[in-house]
């Protein structure tokens, strides 16, 4: 079955650029286009959307109180944030909310289409099997970026776009990396990449190996989990 979205955001140009978007991605089904709060929660009632988009700015209510409506109101289906908001608080309720994903304006439709295939991997490793044992449950949670991992983040001082941005390039790498390598992609120092890097690795997004050479101290090489 395809994944019924359906795209809430207050200019129309932008709205009409997501949904073709995501209808041209595989497995993707746009069931409508919202513009307010209000609208926003009248479709998701008629159409019962898989996965909602939803812009945090708009004209009636905030996209926290759709959020919080939707919730309160038992509707099911997750959420992709996509906003232009960067302050710690609100990031953090929104998690608490339970949003899949959040994705600050600007960014390229290159880092939507990874939240999309996330999701999609998310979507076929829940509905893929009856039960689910500790180890299934921790991988569809690493899928998710969830509240305590966000609220670690912010009292270690992570800024949510970098650590987002190191996190995709170590998942786009065919082979692991080294610190430096993804310091020179990222265009952040060695020691902030070392530092992000540490995180993810306790966090359990990401695999660090060690290689070692005839002489010296061994490489630290990183992978995805």
């Amino acid at each position: 079955m395809p994944i019924r979205t359906l795209i809430v955001d207050d200019d129309f140009m932008i709205a009409r650029v997501h949904a073709k978007f995501i209808s041209r991605q595989a497995g993707y089904l746009v069931v409508g286009e919202a513009h307010s709060g209000g609208e926003a929660l009248r479709m998701a009632r008629d159409t019962r959307p898989d996965l909602i988009v939803l812009d945090i700015y708009l004209p009636d209510m905030p996209g926290l109180e759709v959020l919080a409506q939707l919730r309160g109101g038992g509707a099911g289906g997750d959420v992709i944030l996509i906003t232009a908001a960067k302050e710690t608080d609100i990031v953090e309720q929104s998690f608490r909310l339970g949003v899949f994903d959040y994705l600050v304006k600007p960014f390229d439709l290159d880092r939507l289409s990874v939240s999309l295939r996330k999701y999609s991997e998310y979507r076929r490793r829940l509905t893929g099997a009856s039960e689910l044992d500790q180890r299934r449950i921790d991988d569809l949670q690493k899928l998710r970026w969830p509240a305590a991992g966000l609220k670690a983040a912010a009292e270690s001082g992570i800024d949510p776009r970098t650590l987002e941005r190191i996190a995709q390039c170590v998942e786009a790498a065919a082979e692991p990396q080294t610190i430096a390598d993804i310091a020179a992609k990222v265009g952040v120092s060695r020691s902030t990449a070392k530092t992000y890097l540490d995180f993810l690795v306790e966090r359990g997004d990401v695999v660090e190996d060690l290689q070692y050479g005839a002489v010296g101290r061994p490489r630290r090489l990183f992978r995805k989990a």
